[in-house]
């Protein structure tokens, strides 16, 4: 697929979701797109990050849906959802991150990058693709027609094997070149008529050989970003309530009495009529402390 193309339907995307009246902050790809392993009837699919609005947060709602569109789906999370699951080391997560087709704030993109995979989420995922194989969901009703699974969830096992057996790391996806990514488009399309008990049983011997990889000792460290996170979500909601007009007036009426102190600091014009019977309205931002 073009990369054009790809940035493309990016943009659109984020067009849509700020039609809904989200702020949205970040747009990462995930997928087949990222691997070379894309084909004709791959979908464009992406994570999102979206600014919390300042009731939200007051009343401690959270964004996490999925959005589904015509060529691929959403996955939409506010900024403070987004970070805790990331922080644990969710590799599809921080793909949506590694990836080069991104668009939005670099800062975050940068601030995530500090975050590496989880081993043990592969591996997790890994299980979860099987369970998927064999099970028919409406959507894969073709395919269990077909060959009674899905070739894609075997695909994907294989893939996250490979991650395995080469991470360092250091990375959260495996770019396929064009030799490889041909075989495993033929995997994933089942075109070489792979049988269900051939895939059934490949893909517990795999699981089991993905689970040798991972250390007995091996413990996640999570990556602590609160900080930083608090204090970037307080400064784009500071920007987005003065350029939403987010304000309040008061107007006040002298009567020949001396003017606050604060009203002269703050508008030092006022002290050539301290003391007149005079009316004024201050307007002021709000400020979040």
């Amino acid at each position: 697929m073009d990369k054009t193309d790809i940035f493309k339907t990016l943009s659109h995307y984020k067009y849509l979701l700020e039609e809904k009246g989200y702020t949205v902050l970040y747009i990462g790809l995930y997928g087949s797109q990222n691997y070379n392993l894309d084909d004709e009837q791959s979908d464009i699919d992406c994570k999102v990050i979206i600014l919390p609005t300042l009731h939200d947060i007051i009343f401690r709602k959270t964004t996490s849906k999925v959005i589904e569109c015509e060529n691929g789906s959403i996955d939409v999370k506010d900024l403070i959802t987004f970070y805790n699951v990331i922080k644990k080391g969710n590799f599809s997560y921080i793909e949506a991150i590694d990836t080069e087709y991104s668009i939005g704030d670099k800062y975050l993109k940068d601030l995530f990058k500090q975050i590496r995979p989880n081993l043990k989420s592969f591996l997790g995922a890994m299980y979860e693709k099987r369970k998927a194989l064999t099970h028919e969901y409406p959507s894969k009703h073709e395919e269990f027609e077909k060959w009674g699974f899905d070739p894609k969830q075997y695909h994907h096992i294989i893939r996250l094997s490979h991650i395995l057996q080469h991470i360092n790391n250091s990375f959260s996806y495996m770019v396929y070149d064009d030799y490889l990514g041909k075989d495993m488009i033929e995997i994933k399309r089942n075109t070489i008529g792979y049988t269900k008990q051939f895939v059934e049983k490949d893909s517990d011997e795999i699981i089991e050989r993905s689970k040798k990889m991972i250390p007995e000792d091996y413990k996640y460290e999570e990556v602590d970003l609160s900080d930083e996170i608090g204090r970037y979500i307080e400064k784009e909601i500071k920007k987005e309530l003065y350029n939403t007009g987010v304000c309040y007036a008061r107007e006040v009426r002298t009567f020949g009495n001396k003017i606050s102190k604060t009203d002269i600091e703050k508008f030092p014009i006022l002290k050539d009529y301290d003391g007149q019977d005079i009316s004024y309205i201050v307007y002021e931002n709000v400020e979040i402390l």
